[in-house]
C-alpha cells in the first residue's frame, strides 16, 4: 500500500511539474531513482526481510523527493532573479519614456511659443 502511494505521489509530482523547465535532471533522477527502487526489491515474496526493504524503498523515494523539491528551489531561484532582471528593465524603460515625454513637451512647448 505505501509503496503504491509512493509511487502515485511521485508520478503525480512528474505529471503536474513543468517537464520543459527540468528538461534532463528530471528525467536523469526519475531514471536513478526507479534503478534504484527496482534494485531494493526482496529476491522473493516469502523473504524474511521483506520489511527492510521497503523501509529502504521509503528511505530512497524520501531521498529523491528530496532531490527533486531542492532543483525545483534552485530552478525557481533561477525564475525569480530572471524576473527581477526584467522588472528592472522595465523601469528603465519607463524612466526612459518619461525623459522622452519631457523632451517631447519641451520641443512641443518651443515649437509653440515660436
Amino acid at each position: 500500500m505505501k509503496k503504491t502511494l509512493l509511487m502515485v505521489i511521485f508520478f503525480s509530482l512528474m505529471i503536474f511539474l513543468d517537464r520543459s523547465a527540468f528538461c534532463d535532471p528530471i528525467d536523469d533522477l526519475a531514471d536513478q531513482f526507479t534503478k534504484g527502487y527496482e534494485a531494493l526489491k526482496p529476491p522473493s515474496d516469502s523473504s524474511s526481510v521483506r520489511t527492510d526493504y521497503k523501509f529502504e524503498q521509503t528511505a530512497l523515494a524520501t531521498f529523491y523527493t528530496i532531490r527533486v523539491l531542492k532543483l525545483m528551489y534552485e530552478q525557481n531561484q533561477l525564475v525569480i532573479s530572471k524576473y527581477d532582471e526584467m522588472l528592472q528593465r522595465y523601469d528603465k524603460v519607463i524612466e526612459q519614456n518619461e525623459e522622452i515625454i519631457k523632451i517631447l513637451t519641451s520641443l512641443g512647448k518651443r515649437n509653440a511659443e515660436q
